[in-house]
């Protein structure tokens, strides 16, 4: 690591990526935070406040995983499903959200975890993708993950039928209530997905342009039926 304030000012990045830095933490609050420098003066520009506000969240979750210590970390993991909903001012409820990456089965140590996990992973690959997905995301979208620890929700009384296999549309449908639900509403999707920095080798800044306010093609809803077979 280097001290030469030349070598930073060259390395410094945009407060979009920033943010999205930010996140990547799970920083609560990062508007709120550092506002003035070590001398009391304010900061004069945003960027300052951004890298200022990260560096003591940085340095707080250091000393937080420091106590912590490895002996406390969880020496076992269990096996999750879940799956990933969407609803909007034209739905009647909630739908499975579309792609591979809205459902599934994987190892973690608690419920809520996964929920975080995917639904941010999965806003992300929205982000990423957004010209694939561009009649689906209307400004009313709001996204729901479901996760059901396996084991337990096989043990559900008058749960699955004999010869469903264990799946999160299975638990879904047997009406299995879930062990952890993560939701996100429109403006909490549109503040990640505004932010999101372009995937390489795609490093070239730019500014999102309005979504356009149209709704779900008529097509779609049948297009999700398949999922149940």
């Amino acid at each position: 690591m280097t001290n030469d304030l030349t070598d930073a000012r060259d390395r410094l990045i945009s407060p979009r990526e920033l943010h999205q830095v930010a996140a990547l933490l799970n920083m609560p609050r990062l508007h709120e935070n550092a506002t003035r420098d070590d001398d009391g003066a304010p900061y004069k520009n945003h960027q300052a406040a951004l890298y200022a506000g990260i560096a003591e969240w940085a340095r707080l979750s250091a000393r937080a995983a420091e106590q912590l210590g490895a002996s406390e970390q969880p020496e076992t993991t269990d096996e999750f499903a879940y799956l990933i909903e969407y609803t909007d001012r034209h739905s009647k409820g909630w739908y499975p959200a579309p792609s591979e990456q809205s459902h599934g089965m994987t190892l973690a140590d608690r419920a809520e975890t996964v929920a975080q996990t995917v639904l941010t992973r999965y806003i992300a690959h929205l982000a990423d993708h957004r010209d694939d997905y561009e009649l689906w995301l209307v400004d009313s979208l709001s996204l729901r993950a479901s996760v059901w620890h396996v084991n337990t929700a096989e043990a559900y009384p008058r749960g699955l039928g004999p010869d469903r296999p264990s799946s999160p549309y299975a638990f879904s449908d047997a009406a299995i209530p879930p062990h952890a639900v993560e939701i996100r509403t429109p403006t909490q999707i549109h503040r990640v997905m505004d932010h999101r920095i372009p995937p390489w080798p795609d490093t070239l800044l730019w500014e999102a342009e309005p979504e356009p306010q149209v709704g779900l093609s008529q097509s779609y809803p049948a297009s999700i039926e398949h999922r149940r077979n």
